[in-house]
Protein backbone atom coordinates (compact mmCIF):
# COMPACT_ATOMS: atom_id res chain seq x y z
CA UNK A 1 0.00 0.00 0.00
CA UNK A 2 2.82 2.72 1.10
CA UNK A 3 4.78 1.46 -1.60
CA UNK A 4 1.65 2.28 -4.05
CA UNK A 5 1.47 5.93 -1.96
CA UNK A 6 4.85 6.74 -3.11
CA UNK A 7 4.78 5.92 -6.65
CA UNK A 8 1.59 7.64 -6.92
CA UNK A 9 2.56 10.89 -5.08
CA UNK A 10 6.00 10.94 -7.10
CA UNK A 11 4.03 10.74 -10.45
CA UNK A 12 1.85 13.77 -9.11
CA UNK A 13 5.59 15.39 -7.97
CA UNK A 14 7.05 14.57 -11.92
CA UNK A 15 3.90 16.40 -13.68
CA UNK A 16 3.61 18.94 -11.57
CA UNK A 17 7.38 19.81 -11.95
CA UNK A 18 6.66 19.44 -15.80
CA UNK A 19 3.88 21.66 -16.09
CA UNK A 20 6.25 24.87 -15.43
CA UNK A 21 8.61 26.10 -17.85
CA UNK A 22 11.25 28.57 -17.28
CA UNK A 23 13.78 30.47 -19.52
CA UNK A 24 16.49 32.25 -17.71
CA UNK A 25 14.73 31.20 -14.36
CA UNK A 26 14.91 28.11 -12.43
CA UNK A 27 11.61 29.51 -10.20
CA UNK A 28 8.81 29.76 -13.06
CA UNK A 29 5.48 30.97 -12.08
CA UNK A 30 4.04 29.93 -15.64
CA UNK A 31 3.20 26.96 -17.80
CA UNK A 32 6.12 29.31 -19.87
CA UNK A 33 7.96 31.80 -18.06
CA UNK A 34 10.38 34.04 -19.99
CA UNK A 35 12.86 36.49 -18.70
CA UNK A 36 14.23 38.84 -21.10
CA UNK A 37 13.44 38.73 -25.01
CA UNK A 38 12.74 36.54 -27.24
CA UNK A 39 14.26 37.00 -31.11
CA UNK A 40 12.61 35.68 -33.80
CA UNK A 41 15.19 34.37 -36.08
CA UNK A 42 12.54 33.97 -39.49
CA UNK A 43 9.06 35.27 -40.13
CA UNK A 44 7.43 34.86 -43.94
CA UNK A 45 5.07 37.76 -44.43
CA UNK A 46 2.36 35.70 -45.30
CA UNK A 47 -0.29 38.70 -46.52
CA UNK A 48 2.02 39.42 -49.30
CA UNK A 49 0.49 36.46 -50.96
CA UNK A 50 -2.95 37.36 -52.33
CA UNK A 51 -3.28 34.00 -53.99
CA UNK A 52 -3.09 32.24 -50.98
CA UNK A 53 -3.70 34.53 -48.25
CA UNK A 54 -7.22 34.64 -47.26
CA UNK A 55 -7.55 36.37 -43.65
CA UNK A 56 -7.86 39.80 -42.49
CA UNK A 57 -6.82 40.22 -38.69
CA UNK A 58 -8.70 41.70 -35.92
CA UNK A 59 -8.34 42.62 -31.94
CA UNK A 60 -10.40 42.60 -29.71
CA UNK A 61 -10.79 46.07 -26.51
CA UNK A 62 -8.84 42.95 -24.46
CA UNK A 63 -5.97 42.32 -27.00
CA UNK A 64 -7.02 38.85 -28.22
CA UNK A 65 -6.33 38.98 -31.81
CA UNK A 66 -8.61 36.88 -33.87
CA UNK A 67 -9.08 36.64 -37.58
CA UNK A 68 -12.13 36.64 -40.35
CA UNK A 69 -11.92 35.00 -43.92
CA UNK A 70 -12.22 37.92 -46.60
CA UNK A 71 -13.89 35.18 -48.58
CA UNK A 72 -16.74 35.55 -46.00
CA UNK A 73 -17.02 38.49 -46.69
CA UNK A 74 -18.07 38.43 -50.40
CA UNK A 75 -21.67 39.02 -50.92
CA UNK A 76 -24.06 35.65 -51.21
CA UNK A 77 -26.16 35.23 -54.32
CA UNK A 78 -28.15 33.10 -52.13
CA UNK A 79 -30.15 35.65 -50.47
CA UNK A 80 -33.30 36.73 -52.25
CA UNK A 81 -33.40 40.37 -51.21
CA UNK A 82 -29.59 40.53 -52.75
CA UNK A 83 -29.17 42.32 -55.98
CA UNK A 84 -26.10 42.68 -58.22
CA UNK A 85 -25.30 45.58 -60.50
CA UNK A 86 -22.69 46.10 -63.17
CA UNK A 87 -21.71 49.39 -64.80
CA UNK A 88 -20.05 50.40 -68.03
CA UNK A 89 -18.63 53.55 -68.76
CA UNK A 90 -17.68 55.02 -72.00
CA UNK A 91 -15.61 58.36 -71.71
CA UNK A 92 -14.13 60.21 -74.92
CA UNK A 93 -13.43 64.06 -76.01
CA UNK A 94 -13.94 65.82 -79.59
CA UNK A 95 -12.84 69.09 -81.28
CA UNK A 96 -16.57 69.90 -81.55
CA UNK A 97 -19.67 69.63 -79.83
CA UNK A 98 -21.06 67.15 -82.03
CA UNK A 99 -20.72 63.49 -81.17
CA UNK A 100 -18.92 60.18 -82.13
CA UNK A 101 -21.58 57.54 -83.51
CA UNK A 102 -18.80 55.32 -83.66
CA UNK A 103 -17.93 55.13 -80.32
CA UNK A 104 -20.70 52.32 -78.58
CA UNK A 105 -21.48 51.65 -75.57
CA UNK A 106 -22.55 48.19 -75.09
CA UNK A 107 -24.61 47.26 -71.34
CA UNK A 108 -26.88 44.26 -71.26
CA UNK A 109 -29.04 43.89 -74.38
CA UNK A 110 -28.57 47.46 -75.51
CA UNK A 111 -26.07 49.14 -77.48
CA UNK A 112 -25.31 53.12 -76.78
CA UNK A 113 -24.29 56.11 -78.58
CA UNK A 114 -24.20 59.74 -79.28
CA UNK A 115 -24.59 60.47 -82.96
CA UNK A 116 -22.86 63.26 -85.31
CA UNK A 117 -25.15 66.46 -84.73
CA UNK A 118 -24.03 69.87 -82.66
CA UNK A 119 -26.74 68.56 -79.89
CA UNK A 120 -25.15 65.16 -79.83
CA UNK A 121 -28.42 63.14 -79.19
CA UNK A 122 -27.84 59.93 -77.54
CA UNK A 123 -29.34 56.97 -79.48
CA UNK A 124 -29.91 53.18 -78.91
CA UNK A 125 -30.35 49.61 -80.42
CA UNK A 126 -30.34 46.26 -79.69
CA UNK A 127 -27.63 43.72 -79.19
CA UNK A 128 -29.41 40.59 -80.15
CA UNK A 129 -32.11 40.42 -82.93
CA UNK A 130 -35.38 39.70 -80.88
CA UNK A 131 -36.89 37.48 -83.45
CA UNK A 132 -40.52 38.79 -82.66
CA UNK A 133 -41.37 42.26 -81.62
CA UNK A 134 -40.26 44.14 -78.37
CA UNK A 135 -41.74 47.31 -76.75
CA UNK A 136 -38.78 49.33 -74.65
CA UNK A 137 -40.69 51.97 -72.34
CA UNK A 138 -38.67 54.48 -71.24
CA UNK A 139 -38.54 57.58 -68.71
CA UNK A 140 -36.60 60.67 -68.81
CA UNK A 141 -34.63 63.70 -66.50
CA UNK A 142 -33.29 66.26 -67.78
CA UNK A 143 -30.62 68.75 -65.53
CA UNK A 144 -29.34 71.54 -67.35
CA UNK A 145 -28.68 75.48 -66.42
CA UNK A 146 -31.82 76.84 -68.46
CA UNK A 147 -34.94 75.31 -66.78
CA UNK A 148 -32.90 73.18 -64.47
CA UNK A 149 -35.37 70.40 -64.27
CA UNK A 150 -37.60 68.32 -66.93
CA UNK A 151 -39.28 64.71 -66.60
CA UNK A 152 -41.18 62.70 -69.06
CA UNK A 153 -42.22 59.32 -70.09
CA UNK A 154 -42.02 58.03 -73.66
CA UNK A 155 -40.43 58.94 -77.05
CA UNK A 156 -41.05 62.83 -76.39
CA UNK A 157 -41.97 64.92 -73.28
CA UNK A 158 -45.48 65.18 -74.84
CA UNK A 159 -45.71 61.76 -74.94
CA UNK A 160 -47.86 59.42 -72.12
CA UNK A 161 -46.05 56.92 -70.87
CA UNK A 162 -47.84 54.28 -72.96
CA UNK A 163 -45.66 55.30 -75.57
CA UNK A 164 -43.01 52.77 -76.49
CA UNK A 165 -39.90 52.28 -78.72
CA UNK A 166 -40.37 49.44 -81.04
CA UNK A 167 -38.16 46.82 -82.21
CA UNK A 168 -38.01 43.84 -84.32
CA UNK A 169 -35.97 41.57 -86.41
CA UNK A 170 -35.99 44.14 -89.42
CA UNK A 171 -34.90 47.29 -87.03
CA UNK A 172 -33.26 45.87 -83.86
CA UNK A 173 -29.86 46.89 -85.76
CA UNK A 174 -30.86 50.66 -86.30
CA UNK A 175 -29.94 53.42 -83.80
CA UNK A 176 -33.60 55.07 -82.29
CA UNK A 177 -33.21 58.54 -80.81
CA UNK A 178 -34.09 58.96 -77.23
CA UNK A 179 -36.35 61.62 -78.54
CA UNK A 180 -35.65 65.40 -76.28
CA UNK A 181 -32.63 63.58 -75.31
CA UNK A 182 -30.40 66.48 -77.00
CA UNK A 183 -27.15 67.30 -74.71
CA UNK A 184 -26.34 70.64 -74.27
CA UNK A 185 -22.80 72.18 -72.78
CA UNK A 186 -23.11 70.96 -68.84
CA UNK A 187 -26.36 69.22 -69.10
CA UNK A 188 -27.39 65.60 -67.51
CA UNK A 189 -30.10 63.21 -68.81
CA UNK A 190 -30.75 60.02 -66.65
CA UNK A 191 -32.89 57.65 -68.16
CA UNK A 192 -34.14 54.43 -66.84
CA UNK A 193 -35.79 51.58 -68.70
CA UNK A 194 -36.09 47.80 -69.30
CA UNK A 195 -36.34 44.67 -71.45
CA UNK A 196 -38.77 42.47 -71.68
CA UNK A 197 -39.32 39.73 -69.35
CA UNK A 198 -36.07 40.76 -68.56
CA UNK A 199 -34.92 40.88 -63.86
CA UNK A 200 -32.48 43.77 -65.19
CA UNK A 201 -33.08 47.25 -64.49
CA UNK A 202 -31.37 49.72 -66.54
CA UNK A 203 -29.97 53.50 -65.97
CA UNK A 204 -28.09 55.40 -67.91
CA UNK A 205 -26.51 59.01 -67.61
CA UNK A 206 -24.95 60.57 -70.18
CA UNK A 207 -22.96 64.53 -69.69
CA UNK A 208 -20.98 66.96 -72.29
CA UNK A 209 -19.14 69.42 -71.02
CA UNK A 210 -17.22 72.28 -73.07
CA UNK A 211 -13.57 72.55 -71.94
CA UNK A 212 -11.61 75.95 -72.34
CA UNK A 213 -7.90 75.39 -72.60
CA UNK A 214 -4.96 77.72 -73.32
CA UNK A 215 -4.16 80.91 -74.73
CA UNK A 216 -5.83 81.70 -77.69
CA UNK A 217 -8.63 79.43 -76.32
CA UNK A 218 -9.01 75.86 -78.13
CA UNK A 219 -12.50 74.59 -76.86
CA UNK A 220 -12.90 70.57 -76.20
CA UNK A 221 -16.35 68.61 -75.42
CA UNK A 222 -16.09 65.86 -73.25
CA UNK A 223 -18.53 63.02 -73.69
CA UNK A 224 -19.35 60.57 -71.00
CA UNK A 225 -22.24 58.01 -70.98
CA UNK A 226 -22.66 55.47 -68.02
CA UNK A 227 -24.79 52.60 -68.05
CA UNK A 228 -25.85 50.73 -64.94
CA UNK A 229 -27.70 46.94 -64.89
CA UNK A 230 -29.43 46.46 -61.84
Amino acid sequence: MSRAFFCLFGLVLFQNFNAQVGINTSVPTKTLHVVGDLAVRKIVDESDRPSTYDRILVEDQQGNIDYILKSNLLPSTNGTDEASKEAYSQLFSMSTENGDPARILTCGKFYFLFDNGSDSRIKFRLVDDPVETVNIFMSMEQNWSGNGFQFFQGKAYNDPATVPFVFDSANYNIPQEFAEANVADSEQNVMHFQYPNDPNFYRLTIYRVRQKIGVPVVNTWDFAATCEKF
